[in-house]
């Protein structure tokens, strides 16, 4: 079987991941897979923010001031605050749509997600996990104009990356049941 296909069909989420992350220069190989992504008109409407170290623990207060403290437990204040010390590096995927009459921005935003199936590809082949996750935090207007994003702008995901804890069954699942052939 084909290395790349062989890859593709064994590829989990990990949810629990640990020390080490990807060094600098297995980093650069990922993002340089995330930018040959599919791309209409080549607008490359992806921005990628690699945030780890101590930015995990600001992120995560970022995260943290987003929630009324007055309204809410404090162990979901405390949960929301650990979410990005889930991973030792976090790449936060973003859209900024280009104004293009071919183009539009749901299109754009798609081609992100495709960039990020390429760095989970990527991130696999390096030997390491990651997980792909959204969630309250990526419509957060605070954290969107943290990341600088405009109006339109969106956070498509927050990929964590690490090494896998213990790597999860892969799912069963044959493709009969979502694939209809028309002939």
């Amino acid at each position: 079987m084909n290395t790349v296909i062989e890859l593709l069909q064994n590829r989990v989420s990990c949810p629990k991941l640990v020390a080490p992350a990807p060094n600098r220069d297995e980093l650069q190989q990922i993002l340089a897979c995330a930018v040959r992504a599919p791309d209409h008109a080549r607008l490359k409407p992806w921005y990628y923010h690699v945030i780890q170290g101590k930015a995990l623990n600001e992120l995560g207060e970022l995260f943290a001031s987003t929630i009324d403290a007055n309204n809410v437990a404090q162990d979901k204040l405390e949960k929301t605050r650990n979410m990005p010390l889930r991973a030792p590096l976090i790449i936060v995927a973003v859209c900024e749509p280009q104004e293009n009459a071919k183009v539009p921005a749901m299109e754009q935003i798609l081609a992100v997600g495709a960039s990020i199936q390429n760095m989970q590809v990527a991130i696999s082949s390096l030997g390491f996990g990651s997980i792909w996750r959204t969630g309250d935090m990526a419509h957060a207007k605070a954290v969107k104009q943290h990341f600088g994003l405009s109006d339109q702008g969106e956070i498509v995901g927050f990929i964590y990356v690490g090494t896998p804890d213990k790597l999860p069954s892969k799912p069963n699942s044959s493709i009969n049941e979502y694939v209809k052939y028309w002939e």
